[in-house]
């Protein structure tokens, strides 16, 4: 049967596991036998659009973007939106940026459409409705402009991540699997909670299990996971379920034994200090691969902590740092520098927090805080780091005992707070309302199928 449609995903490799995890979403539900599925770079968009306006009754382009992305590329954005909307290509987002600000997403960027939260269920609802003729506007978890304002119909979460792979198999697209969705902390910087809900949903030892041995047999040993703390996994995440915890290691020997390698904890996902103890590390300690164990912690002030629901105190992480360094494994410590209401007492705390950290053998992560919009810090000025800061980062670099992307994450700071004051990134009803009456034009509008 010859596809009459086309659904075109930008595929860059910061959001390629988005990417993989929605065309498996759409394999699932049937789509891509009467839809070509492709996924190309962001600047190969303007050479093969209107080569496949031409060919397709019916193009979507899709655009998965991250807050951190829209700086470098919004250029390249606005001139992908501007060309779908002239040859009559439906163009969509989804992600953390348009989940944390759909008004900026519709106005500003021109996408005919934006998804908000998880898209698995929404995505194939809406692509399903549309290339049937119907009007994919009624889908709940979007968001579009209708003429007048920007219509928003609710949030999706899925009620069972078993329900959706973790990668695509009928397209070779693999990544790591993802085991566990959601945080209960809502931490005030952070956009997870506020896209995946505060309730932890995880996927079942089997379905891990199942997915790492298919992943082992297509020549890929290495299994990573992504979870907001492997240790929380079974757990409501704020705690530890070591018999979940266990049945899953248990599990996952059986990889090892056929040659895979486990790691667990290291990247892209971490370990919550509070979830370390000499029982959580006895589960995991010569039953994954990794020596290195990655901890956030964030800041040593246990009043910024509280300030920003971390649920933790300075004392956990030293605590952690000890127990894994008993149990041979290394340890990255995550900090976050320029946070909101920082003061000097708290930069000393945490310099004095490191300084410890490093005595007990661990190593720094150094991180710049960022606006992030959809979190309650969106509104924050964007962080910096002060001399005294840049002096400690500098003399432990110098000794190999820290690194990070702590300068781009700085200028990039500075670009997304550039971008939220010019009315870029918009984040509010209230300030879309207000843009928009003195004189900002919405840059898209879809009201029905095309």
């Amino acid at each position: 049967m010859t596809k009459e449609n086309a659904l075109v995903f930008a595929y860059e490799r910061i959001n390629k596991y988005s990417v993989n995890v929605l065309i498996a979403a759409l394999e699932a539900g049937g789509l891509d036998r009467e839809l070509a599925l492709l996924h190309i770079g962001i600047n190969e968009v303007f050479r093969i659009l209107k080569q496949l306006r031409e060919r397709f009754k019916r193009v979507i382009l899709a655009v998965p973007l991250m807050t951190t992305q829209v700086p470098p590329v919004i250029k390249a954005l606005t001139r992908a939106t501007e060309l779908a909307r002239r040859l009559g290509v439906l163009s969509i987002a989804g992600g953390p940026h348009p989940s944390g600000d759909p008004y900026g997403t519709v106005l500003a960027l021109g996408f005919d459409v934006a998804f908000i939260g998880e898209a698995e269920e929404s995505l194939t609802e809406f692509v399903g409705k549309y290339i049937d003729g119907y009007d994919p506007l009624t889908v709940k978890g979007i968001a579009y402009w209708d003429g007048s304002r920007v219509v928003i119909t609710g949030r999706r979460l899925a009620k069972d991540v078993n329900d959706y792979p973790p990668f695509s198999v009928k397209s070779s697209l693999f990544n790591p699997i993802e085991i566990t969705r959601g945080c209960p902390f809502a931490c005030k910087y952070c956009q997870v909670s506020y896209i995946f809900g505060t309730k932890l949903r995880h996927r079942s030892a089997e379905s891990i299990a199942r997915y790492a041995s298919l992943l082992v047999k297509r020549g890929i040993r290495d299994i990573r996971f992504i979870t907001p703390s492997f240790l929380s996994y079974g757990s409501s995440g704020k705690g530890v379920n070591l018999n979940a915890l266990n049945e899953l290691v248990e599990r996952l020997q059986v990889i090892r034994e056929r040659g895979g390698r486990v790691f667990a904890g290291t990247f892209p996902s971490e370990v919550r200090p509070e979830h370390v103890s000499e029982e959580s590390v006895k589960v995991i300690k010569g039953r994954v691969d990794n020596k290195r164990i990655v901890l956030g912690a964030q800041t040593g002030s246990d009043r910024l902590l509280r300030l920003m629901n971390r649920g933790h105190d300075a004392e956990d992480v030293i605590n952690a740092v000890r127990i894994l360094k008993s149990k041979d494994f290394n340890v990255d410590v995550d900090y976050i520098f320029g946070i909101p209401g920082e003061e000097a007492e708290d930069v000393e705390l945490t310099l004095s927090h490191i300084e410890k950290v490093v005595s007990l053998g661990g190593r720094v992560h150094a991180h710049v805080f960022l606006p992030l919009p959809g979190t309650p810090y969106s509104f924050a000025p964007p962080g910096t780091i002060r001399p005294r800061v840049r002096r400690a980062i500098n003399k432990l670099l110098g000794k190999g005992l820290l690194y990070g992307q702590w300068m781009k994450q700085e200028r990039l700071a500075r670009e997304i707070a550039r971008l939220r004051d010019s009315g870029v990134i918009i984040i509010t009803a209230e300030r879309a309302r207000r843009l928009v009456g003195s004189g900002l034009k919405a840059r898209s509008s879809v009201s029905a199928p095309r």
